[in-house]
């Protein structure tokens, strides 16, 4: 399946409250904390945004995710955009730009919704991240390669149903990796860091209506304490 698995479709974002402890993505049923504490981290993150991966032809669910980041970092980063409508976002390439600068701490959480052999899995990963971290080495983030290696080791035998997969990255270019709650050594590549934001909301994301979806909370993120 390679890079195909990372491509993905969300769902609507009109009953999520970050007033509620959990949202229900409405395509899966898997359930989203609204605030996660990523792995290595002290701080939670906020929920913008669910969608599920589903394969092209037989709309098969590989399985859902969802994004997160620091509220306070992205309110200090994004503040001229405080008051713009998710619509207005979701149309300004300088919105994605900041987000990936990167400047305050994200986070990635996918559950599985059914098996995926963890072979096929980073082979997946790997089709969609090393094109970027090339294209980050060319931009002067160079070593991504080495550390989408490492990346790849962190996948065992099968990938179960049900299964959490946490990614989270801070400003520097710290990457933290848990799945099923087992955190994996840390690795320092804002490379590998950037890559995997820029696969989901970059100039070429997997999935352009995803792309769109995932900034669906930010206005009530960046209006919180204003």
């Amino acid at each position: 399946m390679r890079s195909a698995i990372i491509g993905l479709v969300l769902g609507p974002l009109a009953t999520l409250s970050l007033a509620a402890q959990s949202y229900t993505d409405p395509n899966t049923g898997v359930e989203f904390p609204t605030q996660l504490v990523p792995p290595g981290g002290t701080e939670s993150h906020v929920l913008t945004g669910t969608g599920v991966r589903t394969r092209t032809f037989l709309k098969v669910k590989v399985y859902a995710f969802g994004l997160y980041v620091d509220p306070a970092g992205a309110r200090s980063a994004l503040g001229t955009y405080a008051g713009k409508p998710a619509k207005d976002l979701e149309r300004d390439d300088a919105f994605y730009s900041a987000l990936l600068e990167r400047r305050f701490p994200m986070t990635l959480r996918l559950v599985m919704t059914r098996d995926v052999g963890g072979e096929t899995m980073a082979e997946a990963f790997d089709g969609a991240l090393r094109p970027r971290v090339q294209q980050a080495a060319g931009q002067g983030m160079p070593g991504g390669e080495q550390a989408l290696d490492q990346f790849r080791a962190f996948f065992g035998a099968e990938v179960a149903k049900g299964t959490d997969l946490v990614f989270s990255c801070t400003p520097e270019g710290r990457f933290a990796t848990a799945i099923a709650g087992d955190q994996k050594p840390e690795l320092n590549s804002p490379a590998l860091c950037w890559a995997l934001f820029d696969v989901y909301l970059g100039a070429k994301p997997i999935s352009a209506d995803g792309k769109k979806t995932l900034v669906a909370n930010f206005p009530q993120i960046l209006s919180e304490g204003n």
